[in-house]
């Protein structure tokens, strides 16, 4: 028997992303995980992991952590069955629909995944000149949802992620310069 062992996010998806997330968050011993974790992204039969030699089992669980190293940056679009979805491109006018239900679902964010995922990318509707439009929000998102549980692939995901990652803390970055800035200024005023 072959063993295939993805070698880059593109190759797991974002099902398998949510589950390995879960493993992470489960208190196991250090072999469990390294079992599970096979299982989950190789494919291959917990009878036949309990086979393996330790010295395999831990060179190919060493394989498979050195996927969480890598980061993506946004895929602003990404192809699943013919479809060409794309990255909501102006969140800056995100309704208030989206932004309800991205909120609610963020609460319990691994779990929801495939469901932020289906907010974000939607249908591209129009696309001219390096711009392009996506299916306007109708809370309808299940069955896409579903789909990229499947399909989407955990590169798309990960570059989403670390999109928002970097959002945010260059919002937390650009504040805690203001504030600094503005304590100095009102020190400087007091010390006149």
């Amino acid at each position: 028997m072959k063993l295939i062992i993805p070698t880059d996010l593109s190759e797991i998806t974002l099902g398998q992303l949510q589950k390995l997330t879960d493993l992470e968050g489960a208190e196991l011993s250090a072999l469990e995980m390294q079992k599970r974790t096979i299982e989950l992204l190789t494919s291959v039969d917990r009878h036949t992991i309990d086979l393996f030699k330790l010295s395999d089992l831990e060179s190919v669980y060493s394989k498979l952590l050195s996927l969480s190293r890598k980061s993506d940056k946004l895929h602003k679009f990404v192809t699943i069955e013919g479809v060409r979805y794309g990255f909501h491109p102006n969140l800056s006018e995100i309704s208030t629909g989206e932004f309800a239900d991205l909120d609610t679902l963020c609460q319990d964010f691994n779990e929801n995944l495939h469901l932020i995922m289906a907010i974000l990318y939607r249908k591209v509707t129009v696309e001219k000149y390096g711009k392009y439009k996506i299916e306007a929000y109708d809370g309808e998102v299940e069955e896409r949802a579903e789909l990229f549980k499947v399909k989407l692939p955990a590169n798309v995901v990960n570059g989403a992620m670390v999109f928002f990652w970097t959002i945010g803390n260059d919002y937390l970055t650009n504040t805690l310069t203001s504030l600094t800035e503005v304590q100095a200024m009102q020190s400087s005023k007091s010390s006149v």
